[in-house]
């Protein structure tokens, strides 16, 4: 089964995320019409459930904008509350049976869509409301006990009957209950483009195979769940033709698109061993040759995975596009060729920030390329190797679990004790903290960021009631109470972990006195990405307690239909060259500057940091979210000191010699940094409704957002809130109008924005 790029958008749900990176970058189907209904118990896993249909109407010869499907239940058991569908996974698939036959493929709702009637703690249903219709036109859908509406309509609904059907089906999904109810008894009328029908009873039991739900199941060859039949999988649920190059993974392409088709492979370059610099890039060696392998012509790595900005591979490429983006030394790559085109040069920068992995298929990349990949599928990064004891030591982050099309963001702790390992010249004088000089952090791809911070909070906490039970994670003792102050309570192979609790940057988390991640000065390392490293120069060095709790804040994500654990990985490297402490700041007070700024606009601000005289400027790096084009900062004189131009992946600039800032005059010691925030201009200067900001994509932890725009119809025409599509009509009563588009609003997902400055700095001993 393969995947298309012009379907992954289909089959991912692309979502919000949120922010704590200030700290390092910072349902027998019974047709009941007279009886009171009570919820009944949760039916059984994997349940499915066939339900009486109270009526269908299908309306698609009418133009794709006035298109209209309803289905409506008659009461009946079957249906219950077993599942929050707003914590869990929902869809709807609809398919007609016939010389005729079609189906509207698995639409995949969003959770964040759903609402309880009724109290929280008790709802008496839930509702789903859409007005864009984002998710194959569905607009709203009611769930309560014994009964169930779907209303979609528009040009979102993805099946247009070609001419009668012998049934239609209709599949709702929640969580692992699936619910079935089949059209074809009392049917009103059925022709090509409409089908109405009422009254069907409850099949004797709903299909052992349902084409098109994303599930190969009994007698399917394949099931993609889309509705395309160029990309190795028919909407019929058997294998047909990829339209474009098929590659068995996204390093596969990298090997032909890359090294192959620009001359890498060449024997007078890299297609021998041992090749140009000792490096062979031939196939079915090539991987092996660059993961972890050092450079022979500059300082990284060949390829570092989950750090694209410390691999010499993507530099090499990125200096032949824009000599002018890096400073690694030597010529671009490929030698004496052309450069490769931005759409490869991206491919290799997402291929190493996702754990650089030798199979699967990185997502993405398969748009980039145009070409049939596999399906995503979750991504383990390479093991972080820890150091000799003699110079680190290595915090593992217990695995978190991931199931498949999650997104969470938790807070928990784990304990470490460093006091009779650290080496006494690595010890300060109070024998409470070691002085270091690098922490390495590695993470799995599946992480906007990832926090690790010591706590303040003293060990006779551990049976604070907010720290849950401590339980073993992984080794012979997995589930096992423990004891995190005995740190091998759990084994060699366990970890000793408090309970997970879903907070944001662990605020709220834990005992009075825990960190947060908004606080630098508490980080012990972190990435938002799969790899992030801090080495400072020679006789820099900080201090960090030598035995606490670690509170790990992770934002993860699993857009693949695998579950997954994630795996992090934390070094911290000693040192005894002790010159200058440094400290990290974040300059967050000005956070949410570009809030207000309207739909369809284009704006820069910035703000101001003064430093104290005698202080040394080592590093600067940025954060923005999604609508932040590009991020500079100047110094007092007017020069440009930083810019970088990805949000989420943003330059980390190292200063050697650091900056100094040593005069008495205040505006001689304040620099200024500015960002640009473009919310929904496409580069002609037209309105671009796939980047504004929106209400119909705001996830659950976003900002409030009010639509003033329209972003279908009138596109980028002003309209009156969220109940007034109308505005935005093309003509009056047209029916094809969307009022969508929103201001930018503060918060902390990345629909959300944000103007955050960090670094680090020390202090030269003036006065």
């Amino acid at each position: 089964m393969g995947i298309k790029a012009s379907t992954a958008s289909v089959m991912h749900r692309i979502r919000g995320c949120t922010c704590a990176t200030l700290a390092t970058l910072a349902a027998t189907g019974v047709i009941l019409c007279h009886l009171t209904l009570q919820p009944p118990p949760a039916a059984a896993h994997d349940a499915d459930l066939p339900i009486a249909a109270g009526k269908l109407s299908l309306r698609t010869n009418h133009g794709l904008d006035k298109q209209r499907f309803k289905f409506t239940t008659g009461r009946q058991l079957a249906i219950g509350l077993a599942h929050d569908p707003s914590q869990t996974s929902t869809w709807l698939l609809v398919r007609g049976y016939g010389d005729d036959g079609g189906t509207s493929g698995r639409i995949e709702l969003d959770a964040a869509r759903w609402e309880p009637l009724g109290r929280p703690t008790a709802p008496r249903g839930y509702r789903y409301m859409d007005p864009a219709g984002s998710r194959g036109g569905v607009r709203k859908i009611m769930l309560r006990p014994g009964r169930l509406i779907i209303d979609a309509r528009g040009s979102g609904w993805p099946w247009q009957p070609g001419g009668p059907q012998s049934s239609v089906w209709v599949h709702f999904g929640v969580a692992d209950e699936s619910y079935c109810a089949s059209l074809g008894g009392t049917i009103q009328r059925n022709e090509a483009g409409a089908f109405q029908a009422k009254g069907a009873l409850p099949p004797a039991q709903c299909p052992q195979a349902v084409c098109g739900n994303a599930e190969q199941e009994l007698g399917e060859e394949c099931d993609d769940g889309n509705l395309v039949e160029d990309d190795g999988c028919t909407s019929l649920c058997a294998p047909g033709e990829c339209v474009g190059q098929s590659y068995d993974s996204t390093f596969a392409a990298i090997e032909d698109l890359v090294f192959d088709r620009h001359g890498c492979t060449a024997p007078l370059c890299h297609g021998s061993s041992p090749g140009a610099g000792g490096l062979d890039l031939s196939p079915g060696v090539a991987y092996d040759n660059l993961l972890d392998v050092a450079s022979t012509g500059s300082a990284y790595d060949l390829v570092e995975p989950g750090a694209p900005n410390s691999s010499s591979l993507y530099l090499k490429l990125l200096l032949a596009a824009d000599p002018a983006a890096t400073d690694i030394p030597g010529a671009g790559m490929p030698s004496g060729l052309p450069p490769i085109d931005d759409d490869l040069l991206e491919t290799v920068r997402r291929w190493i920030l996702s754990a650089a992995p030798q199979t699967g298929t990185v997502s993405g990349t398969e748009t980039l390329l145009d070409g049939c990949f596999p399906d995503p599928q979750p991504i383990s990064i390479a093991p972080l190797e820890p150091p000799d004891p003699a110079d680190g030591f290595q915090l593992e982050m217990p695995v978190t679990d991931l199931p498949a099309q999650t997104e969470i963001e938790v807070c928990f702790a784990t304990y470490y004790d460093m006091s009779d390992s650290v080496p006494p010249q690595y010890k300060d004088p109070t024998g409470q903290y070691f002085y270091s000089r690098s922490d390495i952090t590695r993470q799995d791809p599946h992480s906007h960021h990832l926090v690790a911070m010591h706590s303040a909070v003293p060990e006779t906490e551990v049976d604070h009631p907010s720290f849950g039970d401590w339980t073993c994670i992984g080794g012979d003792q997995n589930g096992a109470l423990c004891n995190p102050i005995d740190t091998g309570s759990c084994g060699e192979e366990g970890s000793c972990r408090s309970r997970v609790g879903r907070n944001i940057a662990c605020i709220g988390y834990g005992p009075p006195g825990g960190p947060v991640a908004g606080n630098p000065t508490n980080g012990l390392g972190g990435a938002g990405n799969g790899q992030s490293m801090t080495d400072l120069p020679p006789g820099f060095y900080r201090k960090v307690p030598l035995k606490g709790f670690t509170y790990w804040n992770a934002h993860a994500f699993n857009l693949t239909d695998e579950d997954h654990g994630l795996k992090a990985y934390l070094n911290l490297l000693y040192t005894d060259e002790l010159e200058n402490e440094v400290t990290p700041f974040t300059d967050s007070h000005a956070i949410f500057i570009a809030y207000g700024q309207p739909p369809y606009t284009i704006d820069s601000y910035c703000s101001t940091r003064t430093f104290e005289p005698g202080t040394r400027l080592l590093e600067l790096s940025s954060h923005t979210h999604e609508r932040g084009e590009v991020f500079w900062v100047t110094d007092p004189q007017g020069n440009e000191i930083y810019r970088s131009f990805v949000y989420n992946d943003p330059v980390v600039k190292l200063y050697d010699p650091p900056l100094e800032f040593d005069s008495p005059i205040e505006a001689e010691r304040r620099i200024t940094y500015c960002a640009i925030y473009n919310n929904g201009v496409a580069p002609d200067g037209t309105p671009d409704p796939s980047t504004v900001r929106k209400r119909s994509v705001t996830p659950s932890n976003a900002g409030l957002c009010n639509p003033v725009a329209c972003t279908d119809g009138r596109v980028g025409e002003p309209c009156g809130g969220i109940d007034s599509h109308a505005d935005c009509d093309s003509v009056p009563g047209a029916g094809d109008g969307v009022c969508d588009a929103c201001a930018i609003t503060r918060g902390v997902s990345t629909q959300d924005e944000m103007f955050v400055l960090t670094g680090r700095t020390y202090q030269n001993g003036l006065p």
